[in-house]
Protein backbone atom coordinates (compact mmCIF):
# COMPACT_ATOMS: atom_id res chain seq x y z
CA UNK A 1 0.00 0.00 0.00
CA UNK A 2 1.26 3.67 -0.68
CA UNK A 3 0.56 6.34 1.41
CA UNK A 4 -1.35 8.30 -1.19
CA UNK A 5 -3.97 5.34 -1.63
CA UNK A 6 -4.68 6.42 2.82
CA UNK A 7 -7.46 8.32 3.42
CA UNK A 8 -8.96 8.55 7.00
CA UNK A 9 -12.63 7.04 7.14
CA UNK A 10 -14.99 8.67 9.29
CA UNK A 11 -15.44 5.28 11.67
CA UNK A 12 -13.60 4.66 14.56
CA UNK A 13 -13.49 2.85 17.15
CA UNK A 14 -13.89 4.83 21.05
CA UNK A 15 -11.04 3.37 23.07
CA UNK A 16 -10.04 4.89 26.81
CA UNK A 17 -6.59 6.25 26.60
CA UNK A 18 -5.43 8.53 29.24
CA UNK A 19 -2.58 9.99 31.01
CA UNK A 20 -0.25 9.75 27.69
CA UNK A 21 2.98 10.06 28.77
CA UNK A 22 6.97 10.43 28.08
CA UNK A 23 9.16 8.32 29.80
CA UNK A 24 12.07 10.18 31.79
CA UNK A 25 14.78 9.33 29.26
CA UNK A 26 14.13 11.50 25.28
CA UNK A 27 12.13 9.52 23.62
CA UNK A 28 13.50 8.87 19.82
CA UNK A 29 11.88 12.00 17.43
CA UNK A 30 11.63 9.00 14.96
CA UNK A 31 13.89 10.87 12.32
CA UNK A 32 13.61 8.86 8.65
CA UNK A 33 17.55 8.94 8.32
CA UNK A 34 19.20 8.46 4.91
CA UNK A 35 17.38 6.19 2.44
CA UNK A 36 13.96 6.99 3.88
CA UNK A 37 11.40 9.28 2.38
CA UNK A 38 11.64 12.95 3.82
CA UNK A 39 8.48 14.56 2.57
CA UNK A 40 5.63 13.91 4.94
CA UNK A 41 3.35 16.22 3.13
CA UNK A 42 -0.25 14.81 2.49
CA UNK A 43 0.66 11.74 5.41
CA UNK A 44 -2.43 10.82 6.79
CA UNK A 45 -2.61 13.02 10.25
CA UNK A 46 -1.87 9.91 12.76
CA UNK A 47 1.54 9.60 10.46
CA UNK A 48 2.53 13.43 10.29
CA UNK A 49 4.66 12.80 13.41
CA UNK A 50 5.55 9.42 13.60
CA UNK A 51 5.73 8.31 17.51
CA UNK A 52 8.70 7.91 19.81
CA UNK A 53 8.75 5.17 22.64
CA UNK A 54 5.50 7.15 24.75
CA UNK A 55 3.26 4.84 27.04
CA UNK A 56 0.26 5.53 29.49
CA UNK A 57 -0.91 4.89 32.75
CA UNK A 58 -4.14 2.67 33.66
CA UNK A 59 -4.47 2.44 37.18
CA UNK A 60 -0.46 2.29 38.66
CA UNK A 61 1.05 0.28 35.23
CA UNK A 62 2.81 2.56 32.90
CA UNK A 63 2.03 0.66 29.21
CA UNK A 64 4.02 0.97 26.28
CA UNK A 65 2.22 2.12 22.98
CA UNK A 66 3.50 -0.17 19.99
CA UNK A 67 5.88 2.02 17.44
CA UNK A 68 4.28 1.77 13.81
CA UNK A 69 6.73 -0.15 12.29
CA UNK A 70 6.43 -3.58 14.54
CA UNK A 71 6.78 -6.27 12.08
CA UNK A 72 9.52 -4.89 9.82
CA UNK A 73 12.11 -3.83 13.19
CA UNK A 74 11.64 -7.30 14.29
CA UNK A 75 12.45 -8.79 10.79
CA UNK A 76 15.62 -6.03 10.42
CA UNK A 77 16.87 -6.64 13.69
CA UNK A 78 16.88 -10.89 13.08
CA UNK A 79 18.50 -10.51 9.66
CA UNK A 80 20.81 -8.11 11.20
CA UNK A 81 21.39 -10.96 13.74
CA UNK A 82 21.64 -13.88 11.75
CA UNK A 83 24.12 -12.01 9.29
CA UNK A 84 26.77 -11.39 12.27
CA UNK A 85 27.23 -7.88 11.92
CA UNK A 86 26.98 -4.53 13.77
CA UNK A 87 24.69 -1.60 13.18
CA UNK A 88 27.19 0.82 11.99
CA UNK A 89 28.77 -1.91 9.61
CA UNK A 90 25.51 -2.68 8.26
CA UNK A 91 24.86 1.42 7.78
CA UNK A 92 28.42 1.75 6.09
CA UNK A 93 27.18 -1.18 3.61
CA UNK A 94 23.95 0.42 2.58
CA UNK A 95 25.33 3.52 2.77
CA UNK A 96 22.86 4.48 5.56
CA UNK A 97 23.25 6.64 8.82
CA UNK A 98 23.25 4.79 12.08
CA UNK A 99 20.30 6.65 12.80
CA UNK A 100 18.46 5.18 9.91
CA UNK A 101 19.55 1.59 11.01
CA UNK A 102 18.10 1.68 14.19
CA UNK A 103 15.26 3.96 13.35
CA UNK A 104 14.20 0.68 11.12
CA UNK A 105 15.48 -1.68 13.94
CA UNK A 106 13.40 0.43 16.71
CA UNK A 107 10.04 0.64 14.20
CA UNK A 108 9.94 4.25 14.71
CA UNK A 109 10.54 4.91 10.69
CA UNK A 110 8.39 1.65 9.64
CA UNK A 111 9.65 0.04 6.52
CA UNK A 112 6.38 1.54 4.23
CA UNK A 113 8.57 4.84 4.80
CA UNK A 114 11.45 3.34 2.81
CA UNK A 115 11.72 3.43 -0.66
CA UNK A 116 11.42 0.63 -2.88
CA UNK A 117 14.94 0.62 -4.00
CA UNK A 118 16.13 1.09 -0.83
CA UNK A 119 14.49 -1.94 0.62
CA UNK A 120 16.26 -3.63 -1.96
CA UNK A 121 19.54 -2.82 -1.38
CA UNK A 122 19.02 -3.32 2.26
CA UNK A 123 18.05 -7.05 1.43
CA UNK A 124 20.75 -7.66 -0.74
CA UNK A 125 23.15 -6.04 2.14
CA UNK A 126 22.01 -9.24 4.28
CA UNK A 127 22.48 -11.74 1.78
CA UNK A 128 26.06 -10.73 0.81
CA UNK A 129 26.27 -10.68 4.55
CA UNK A 130 25.20 -14.10 4.82
CA UNK A 131 21.66 -13.57 6.47
CA UNK A 132 19.34 -16.29 6.70
CA UNK A 133 15.94 -13.82 6.78
CA UNK A 134 15.26 -10.74 5.42
CA UNK A 135 17.29 -11.52 2.31
CA UNK A 136 13.94 -10.91 0.20
CA UNK A 137 12.60 -7.26 -0.97
CA UNK A 138 9.12 -9.50 -1.20
CA UNK A 139 8.94 -10.08 2.52
CA UNK A 140 10.16 -6.84 3.45
CA UNK A 141 7.49 -4.97 1.02
CA UNK A 142 5.18 -7.38 2.81
CA UNK A 143 5.95 -6.62 6.22
CA UNK A 144 5.30 -3.06 5.52
CA UNK A 145 2.13 -3.26 4.00
CA UNK A 146 1.12 -5.51 6.84
CA UNK A 147 2.69 -2.37 9.10
CA UNK A 148 0.92 -0.22 7.85
CA UNK A 149 -2.38 -2.05 8.00
CA UNK A 150 -1.82 -2.09 11.56
CA UNK A 151 -1.14 1.31 11.67
CA UNK A 152 -3.70 2.38 9.85
CA UNK A 153 -6.46 0.94 11.73
CA UNK A 154 -4.72 1.46 15.10
CA UNK A 155 -4.69 5.20 14.10
CA UNK A 156 -7.95 5.60 12.21
CA UNK A 157 -7.00 6.25 8.82
CA UNK A 158 -6.63 2.74 7.00
CA UNK A 159 -9.09 2.72 3.91
CA UNK A 160 -8.64 -0.87 3.14
CA UNK A 161 -7.55 0.16 -0.67
CA UNK A 162 -4.60 -2.29 -0.80
CA UNK A 163 -4.49 -4.85 2.23
CA UNK A 164 -2.15 -8.12 2.98
CA UNK A 165 -4.19 -10.67 0.97
CA UNK A 166 -4.74 -12.46 4.16
CA UNK A 167 -7.84 -13.90 2.32
CA UNK A 168 -6.19 -15.62 -0.12
CA UNK A 169 -5.25 -19.14 -0.22
CA UNK A 170 -1.84 -18.46 -2.26
CA UNK A 171 2.05 -18.29 -0.78
CA UNK A 172 1.50 -14.54 -0.18
CA UNK A 173 -1.20 -15.10 1.67
CA UNK A 174 -0.12 -17.69 3.84
CA UNK A 175 3.15 -15.08 4.16
CA UNK A 176 0.57 -12.33 4.94
CA UNK A 177 -0.89 -14.59 7.77
CA UNK A 178 2.37 -15.55 9.18
CA UNK A 179 3.40 -11.88 9.74
CA UNK A 180 0.52 -11.01 11.18
CA UNK A 181 0.02 -14.19 13.39
CA UNK A 182 3.66 -13.27 14.89
CA UNK A 183 2.73 -9.32 15.49
CA UNK A 184 -0.91 -10.33 16.64
CA UNK A 185 -0.39 -13.53 18.32
CA UNK A 186 3.56 -14.16 19.31
CA UNK A 187 3.38 -16.94 16.65
CA UNK A 188 6.95 -16.52 15.43
CA UNK A 189 7.49 -18.11 11.56
CA UNK A 190 9.74 -21.01 11.73
CA UNK A 191 12.15 -19.50 10.12
CA UNK A 192 13.01 -16.06 12.58
CA UNK A 193 12.50 -18.89 15.80
CA UNK A 194 15.84 -19.30 16.39
CA UNK A 195 16.55 -15.23 16.96
CA UNK A 196 13.67 -14.02 18.28
CA UNK A 197 11.62 -14.19 21.49
CA UNK A 198 7.78 -16.41 21.06
CA UNK A 199 5.94 -13.51 22.17
CA UNK A 200 3.75 -10.65 20.57
CA UNK A 201 5.12 -7.72 18.65
CA UNK A 202 2.13 -5.46 19.66
CA UNK A 203 1.59 -4.04 23.31
CA UNK A 204 -1.29 -5.26 25.36
CA UNK A 205 -3.06 -2.00 25.03
CA UNK A 206 -2.79 -1.64 21.34
CA UNK A 207 -3.27 -5.62 20.60
CA UNK A 208 -6.59 -5.34 22.72
CA UNK A 209 -7.54 -2.18 20.70
CA UNK A 210 -6.75 -3.83 17.38
CA UNK A 211 -8.73 -7.09 18.18
CA UNK A 212 -11.88 -4.61 18.62
CA UNK A 213 -11.16 -3.09 15.70
CA UNK A 214 -11.13 -6.25 13.92
CA UNK A 215 -14.17 -7.41 15.22
CA UNK A 216 -16.15 -4.39 14.19
CA UNK A 217 -15.06 -4.32 10.90
CA UNK A 218 -16.27 -8.39 11.01
CA UNK A 219 -19.24 -7.01 12.26
CA UNK A 220 -19.70 -4.43 9.10
CA UNK A 221 -18.66 -1.45 10.47
CA UNK A 222 -16.59 -0.23 6.97
CA UNK A 223 -19.26 -2.30 4.76
CA UNK A 224 -20.42 -6.19 4.22
CA UNK A 225 -17.63 -6.55 1.72
CA UNK A 226 -14.91 -6.20 4.37
CA UNK A 227 -16.71 -7.91 7.01
CA UNK A 228 -15.27 -11.33 5.68
CA UNK A 229 -11.68 -9.39 6.04
CA UNK A 230 -12.60 -8.21 9.45
CA UNK A 231 -13.07 -12.19 10.16
CA UNK A 232 -9.96 -13.06 8.58
CA UNK A 233 -8.15 -10.92 11.23
CA UNK A 234 -9.80 -11.84 14.21
CA UNK A 235 -8.99 -15.74 13.26
CA UNK A 236 -5.46 -14.55 12.63
CA UNK A 237 -5.45 -12.82 15.73
CA UNK A 238 -6.63 -16.10 17.71
CA UNK A 239 -4.85 -18.68 15.57
CA UNK A 240 -2.14 -20.06 17.86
Amino acid sequence: MTVSLLAEFSHSVQIKRTDIVCPDRAASSGHLGALAFRDREGLPAGLAQLPGPVGFREGKTLLKVSAPGVIGSAIVRAARKSAGIGRWKLARIIKASPRAVRSWENGTCPLFLVAYDDLGRLAAAFGQAGAKVGCDVAELMLASRCDLLIAGMLQGFEDYAEVPPIEEDSIQGEAARDLLRWALAGVVPQRYRAMVPARPLLTRHDLNAFTELALQLGRGSQGDQLASYGRALTTTIHDR
